[in-house]
């Protein structure tokens, strides 16, 4: 047996961490896609992984023994095996990114829930794929992910994304979403060795509503705060879907960023880059994902001039730019 299975990652463009709280959200899936390669295991039973962090292993049972950060991997394969023995096979994690912010988490759980599906004889199915990247996705984010990552990652499609409490539901709405003619996005890497984690900062952009209960738990009126904060933007997003420029797009990433920025959510890095890419021309920039110290900016910028914006925000800043591609599928089995 040797197979490989992927996903690509995620860029929220409008909407995180407000979507944590139900607020609509647009996200869109991006390459290059990371890998998790399945090959033939001990005898036995149980699924040994590797990965640049470490070594785990997932006894038949689905007990982990490894190192804590491939410890999520076992939320994915209990939802995957739904009590059935794991079979003897090795699982290799390849991450195509090393950028905070987009999905990566999720990218490799819902390769590894893709794999393991084949691994067991399973049909390949996206729902099961979605529950078992959103249980390991809880897992990297401290019980706080909104669902919103594992779900773009999985489908590979631009999508509204809408987190429901009562009923609890996750409410997804693929919409028809394109780049402005002539514009290209970029990823800014800000991380120079410190980095925050997404549990901390949506621990802080908690504390800033007066929230200290998960989101399930917080009440109707704490949560809706949260959304009438957010409100105004959505309704200038909704209007941009229906006429698209690249001038407006831009004015809502600055504006999203601003929000963003009064919470706390941004870091002095991020804040270097945006302006920076604002100063070279760009039509807007924001940061993308958790945020705070080592997270990314995205940035909306003419083709033409991305390269003078890329090198613009190295001088200014050090920090690496990435170009993002929109993907043409979701979590899947590459080869065989």
């Amino acid at each position: 047996m040797e197979f490989a299975a992927s996903a690509p990652c995620k860029c929220i463009l409008f909407g995180e961490h407000y979507v944590v709280y139900g607020a609509p959200a647009l996200s869109v899936a991006i390459e290059p896609r990371n890998r998790v390669v399945f090959s033939d295991g001990a005898k036995g039973g149980g699924i040994t992984m590797f990965s640049p962090f470490g070594e785990g292993r997932l006894s038949p049972s689905g007990k982990y023994e490894g190192v804590a950060e491939l410890e999520l991997f076992g939320e994915v394969a209990k939802k995957v095996a739904n009590g059935k023995r794991l079979p003897s096979c090795s699982a290799e994690f390849l991450s195509a990114w090393k950028l905070k912010g987009v999905g990566t988490s999720a990218s490799l759980c819902a390769s590894f829930a893709a794999g393991l599906q084949k691994a067991m004889g399973k049909k390949q199915g996206n729902k099961l794929v979605f529950e078992a990247a959103q249980a390991g996705d809880l897992v990297a984010h401290g019980g706080r992910a909104s669902g919103i990552d594992a779900r773009t990652v999985v489908t590979g499609k631009p999508m509204i994304f809408r987190r429901g409490f009562d009923p609890p539901a996750f409410e997804f709405s693929p919409v028809k979403f394109a780049l402005p003619k002539g514009c290209s996005l970029l990823l800014v890497d800000t991380n120079i060795g410190k980095r925050d984690g997404t549990s901390k900062m949506l621990g802080t952009f908690a504390r800033g509503f007066g929230i200290t209960l998960p989101p399930q738990k917080a009440s109707d009126a704490a949560r809706e705060r949260v959304l009438v904060e957010y409100a105004p933007l959505w309704i200038g997003i909704e209007n941009w879907l229906k006429k698209p420029t690249a001038d407006e797009l831009g004015r809502l990433m600055d504006m999203n960023h601003a929000l963003l920025s009064r919470r706390k959510m941004s870091s002095k890095g991020i804040d270097l880059a945006v302006a920076s890419a604002r100063e070279a021309g760009a039509y807007g920039a924001k940061l993308t994902g958790g945020g705070g110290e080592g997270g990314a900016a995205i940035v909306l910028c003419d083709s033409k001039m991305r390269a003078g914006v890329e090198r613009k925000i190295l001088a200014d800043t050090g920090f690496a730019c990435y170009a993002a591609k929109l993907a043409d599928d979701g979590a899947r089995i590459d080869e065989e």
